[in-house]
């Protein structure tokens, strides 16, 4: 029991953290006080989403922002559920040829074509640290604005669907595996960013674009993070803002000028309101930056849908 007992102190030693780490073996404390950025959390509305109930991903749709789209964790169907922003259950796209190993996390962005955005389901984890390698599964977002009809009235919801045109990104780590839940794609470069989760500081990797969709790629390893069990990321569309998450706390990041993102996160971070779910493992920017959204797991309860609003 006493070695339990220290286990969990050490997790709550290290799970914030927000001091500069000179590796990632050493767990950081964090002291910052809460900022006023962004507002305490509104529930949007429940999750009627029956087929859903290990939300490990989450972005908002940039064809029509009323919606999001989430995916299960480890296990489940390679599938995007969409869903209101109050909860409601409006879809069901699966990805052709896509499995679902071990999905941890979703992105929403740039990709080849300019006139399209992309979704990023991340097949990253690896709680043992022992896949050969990783994939992540690019394919344009639908126009979910077809999510309604003549007047603006919803027809056969859930709509379901199957995504061909999926593009498979297999990856390794320069170093070694790893175990990652985060990703977020920068709008500006394209370049794919991937955060660890499991060091007492965390590791940034960047697969950069033109990533491969017929090679392996390589991960490369950027810069040490202060953080640990981070579990969720997301960058604004933009690309002026980035957020990243673990169990206790959400991060927030500003651009003053042209900073790349490995300036940017070398900069001290506020540290935003953040109500602790029982197990929340997604965040997402809302469209038009407004505020950002999380999700849980069901964990045994209906999951929330939260909104914080910037002040």
């Amino acid at each position: 029991m006493r070695n339990l007992t220290a286990i969990f102190c050490l997790f709550l030693l290290c799970a914030n953290g927000c001091k500069s780490p000179q590796s990632d073996e050493n767990p950081q404390d964090d002291d910052q006080e809460i900022s006023s950025l962004f507002s305490a959390p509104q529930a949007t509305g429940e999750l009627q989403v029956s087929d859903l109930d290990e939300a490990s991903g989450l972005v908002n749709s940039r064809s029509n922002p009323e919606y999001l789209w989430s995916h299960n964790d480890s296990g489940g169907d390679p599938v995007l559920y969409l869903f209101t922003l109050q909860g409601a259950d409006s879809g069901r796209y699966e990805l052709s040829g896509a499995q679902n190993r071990d999905w941890e996390d979703l992105a929403i962005g740039a990709g080849p074509d300019d006139n399209l955005n992309y979704l990023y389901a991340a097949d990253i984890g690896d709680n043992n640290a022992v896949r050969e390698s990783l994939n992540i599964y690019r394919v344009p977002e639908p126009d979910v604005s077809e999510q309604f009809g003549v007047g603006g009235a919803r027809v056969d919801l859930p709509a379901t669907a199957t995504l061909n045109d999926v593009e498979t990104i297999n990856y390794i780590y320069e170093d070694g595996a790893r175990d990652a839940e985060s990703i977020f794609v920068d709008p500006e470069t394209r370049d794919i960013y991937i955060i660890t989760k499991r060091e007492p500081s965390v590791i940034l990797y960047k697969l950069s674009y033109p990533q491969s969709t017929t090679e392996q790629n390589t991960a490369e390893r950027v810069m040490v993070l202060p953080f640990t069990f981070v579990v969720a990321a997301d960058i604004s569309p933009s690309g002026n803002e980035v957020l990243i998450k673990n169990y206790s706390n959400v991060y927030h990041w500003a651009k003053s000028g042209n900073e790349s993102i490995q300036e940017l996160l070398a900069t001290q971070p506020s540290r935003l309101n953040y109500r602790q779910e029982p197990q929340g493992e997604a965040i997402a920017w809302a469209t038009d930056e407004s505020g950002y959204f999380t999700l849980s797991e069901s964990n045994g309860d209906t999951p929330v849908i939260y909104s914080y609003s910037r002040n």
